[in-house]
């Protein structure tokens, strides 16, 4: 009796993987899934492979809803497969994974993310090298997570973002982002959430009014209470260091007391995304700067990742204390908390 062929589902949202160029333009979704897997004929030999296209779109469009859309078609679908498969765009694609991290929780099933730099009709391309060992991962690895497979490693969705425009290997490696190597074989590495037999949980409710603002000096605080004001239900600020804000004398005391009134949580992350034991150097560093004053600290958590699962904790509760405990909660590998 032949062994069953692992299921996976390929799922296009369009990005240069999907794109071919016209008149100096890249025009999105032009390759659909089935067309891109006709250039690996090899990998369908291992593989049972569906395919479907959602969007045919630059991920720089993608808004909140398209990330919701996403999560839906996966959860009505993952059950049904051994592994998922999700093509799209580079320059947004760390939002999107880090998105349907929080609003589809409990897979079982590795969810994989991949993207190109260059487009399939490119003599020298990486679209269909990352295609295939997304695959591979998706259908042979010990994975239950949602990751991006992409230059040879995979990376921890919720830890990954993107630090060079122009050249392959274009997402930062830490030792908290990168989970696994693909060399012969896959190599995974840390510690990573495997495959189990689970009933998927899908979050329809998302806060999307939120808003990130990344401080500078002379940052004017009034424009905080204008975002309060416009009706923004959450806001992330990049502070500098571990965190750090200028309140004496900025007006940002008063803007913070604002905020709080208005029931609207302040999330505090760093412009930095390296370091070790940020809980405690974050004590003495910044000290009672922050007493008396309602703030949540998610300490290493990238920025991106905080405005993403903001947008999911406020779904679930408008409770300060609850947002507080969420937000500094680990649920998909997203903020260290340990101990020295």
């Amino acid at each position: 009796m032949a062994k069953r062929k692992p299921r996976i589902l390929l799922i296009g949202t369009g990005g240069t993987i999907s794109a071919k160029k016209s008149k100096n333009k890249w025009k999105y979704g032009e390759f659909l899934q089935e067309d891109l897997l006709k250039m690996i004929p090899e990998i369908e030999k291992e593989f049972d492979i569906d395919t479907i296209d959602i969007f045919r779109m630059d991920s720089s469009d993608m808004k909140p809803e398209h990330w919701l859309t996403l999560a839906r078609t996966i959860y009505y679908k993952i059950k049904d497969y051994d592994g998922v498969v999700v093509t799209i765009g580079r320059d947004t694609i760390h939002y999107a994974d880090t998105a349907i991290s929080f609003f589809l929780q409990n897979t079982g099933t590795p969810i994989i993310f991949t993207a190109s730099l260059y487009s399939a009709e490119e003599l020298n391309n990486d679209t269909l090298s990352n295609l295939k060992q997304a695959i591979i991962v998706a259908g042979k690895s010990d994975l239950a997570e949602t990751a991006i497979v992409i230059d040879n490693d995979i990376l921890r969705a919720t830890r990954t973002k993107k630090e060079n425009a122009s050249e392959f290997n274009s997402f930062a490696i830490t030792k908290e982002s990168r989970i696994g190597k693909i060399q012969t074989h896959i190599k995974m590495t840390g510690k990573y959430k495997k495959r189990k037999k689970s009933n998927p949980i899908l979050f329809e409710s998302i806060e999307t009014k939120i808003a990130i603002a990344k401080i500078y000096p002379g940052f004017d605080a009034k424009r905080i209470t204008t975002l309060v004001d416009n009706g923004i239900k959450g806001i992330v600020l990049q502070g500098y260091g571990f965190g750090n804000l200028p309140l004496e004398g900025t007006g940002f005391k008063e803007a913070i007391k604002y905020a709080n009134k208005k029931n609207v949580p302040l999330i505090l992350t760093s412009e930095c995304f390296l370091g070790d034991y940020w809980k405690e150097l974050y004590c003495l560093d910044i000290g009672d700067r922050f007493k008396n004053i309602k703030i949540i600290h998610t300490y290493d958590m990238l920025t991106e990742t905080a405005y993403v699962k903001l947008m999911w904790v406020l779904g679930q509760t408008q409770k300060y204390s609850e947002v507080k405990k969420m937000m500094q909660t680990n649920y998909c590998g997203e903020i260290n908390l340990l101990k020295k």
